[in-house]
This record gives structure tokens, sequence and C-alpha cells, in this order.
């Protein structure tokens, strides 16, 4: 029999699972309390045990997208049965579709999160503690392959990495892109850029692949 605590946090994840599914499809503006409370199936009062405002509900799955993007992506770089070609092919449309899937306003509210423009730098803080040890995943996996560079250094790789996280923070800044919906246009050819900007050393043929599919 499930204890107290245990369906509290059933019925919290429940409450974050709605909120994700109304601003994902909806927007983050036009999702109001009571729209999650009806998906959620609980009372507005009981959404409020957990969550004392719509921006403390929309912050929380914002950290919660955080911290299930680093295990679905750990999944894949440790899947070794793809070679490191592949992992990055992957990650690039698995990034692009979700892209795709979030509606332009959540994906502001999402972008605005991750850079502290909502009051805290609770987002920035959880992607910055599981970024080291992801992205060490990534490049020695890439480093085993031969597909990354030996001339680019891991510091000068998580420069790199740091610059684009910077700038998906703040889409807007850019006098090309100025808004969300026009920087998720972009989002396959950025994605594209970013990873094969990350390898810097884009194998010439498919013959290379043999070395790749062991690592």
């Amino acid at each position: 029999m499930a204890t107290n605590q245990q369906r509290r946090e059933r019925q919290r994840q429940n409450i974050l699972q709605a909120a994700r599914k109304l601003f994902m499809r909806d927007g983050y503006k036009v999702t109001h309390i009571k729209d999650v409370a009806t998906e959620a199936n609980v009372s507005q009062v009981t959404l409020y045990k957990y969550f004392d405002s719509k921006l403390a509900l929309g912050h929380q799955v914002v950290l919660e997208m955080i911290v299930e993007g680093y295990a679905d992506y750990q999944k894949m770089v440790d899947d070794h049965t793809r070679s490191f070609r592949e992992l990055i092919q992957l990650m690039i449309t698995t990034k692009t579709g979700y892209a795709v899937e979030m509606s332009d306003d959540f994906y502001q509210f999402v972008s605005d999160d991750m850079r502290g423009a909502l009051g805290n730098d609770d987002a920035q803080q959880l992607y910055q503690a599981g970024k080291e040890k992801f992205w060490d995943s990534v490049i020695t996996r890439g480093r085993a392959a031969g597909m990354i560079s030996p001339k680019l250094s891991n510091e000068a790789l998580m420069m790199y990495l740091d610059m684009y996280v910077q700038y998906f923070s703040a889409p807007t800044s850019h006098p090309v892109i100025g808004d969300a919906k026009t920087y998720k246009h972009y989002a396959d050819q950025l994605m594209h850029l970013f990873f094969y900007g990350f390898i810097g050393n884009p194998p010439q043929s498919d013959d290379q692949s043999a070395k790749e599919q062991i690592n």
C-alpha cells in the first residue's frame, strides 16, 4: 500500500505532466491554472498545495525537462550499438523534433527560464550541474571513434558548447532571429552546425564507420 508521501508525489507528478502537456501544446501564456487542474483531474485548491503560482509550476516543468533530457540523451550515448556518427544524427533529429513539437510561447518561456530571467537561476544551475558529466561522455566516444579532431581540446569544446547555450538562452537578441518562432525554423540547421562544428573533423567517407561502430 502506498504511503501518504508516495501518493502526494504521484499527484505532484501528475500535475507536472498535465502542465507540461498543455504548455507544450497550447503555450504557457494561454494555459490557466484551472486548465492544468482539469487536465490533472484535481481541484485548483489541490494544485496550489504543490505549486503556489503558474510561474512556479512552469519553472518546475522546465527543471523536470532538464533532468529527463540529460537522462534520455545519456542513454543514447551509452548505447554502443550505434556508431558515433549515428549517435550524432540521432541527437540532432531528437533535439530538432522536440523543438518543433513545443509551442512557440513555451519555447520562449524555457529560454527565459534558462537564462534566469524569470526570478531565479535554478534552471541554469541544474543544467550546469549535469553538463560536464554528459558532454565528457560524448567527447570520450567521439575521440575513441576518431571523429573529434585531436586539435580540439576538451576545454575549447566546452567553451563552444557554452557559446551555443548562451545563444539559445537569448535568441531574440539576434537581429536575424528576432523571436523564438523564427529560431525554431532554423533549429535543424543550427543543430547540424553545432554538432558537426563540435566534431571539427567529420569523416570523409563511410569507410571510417568500422572504427566508429565499436565506440
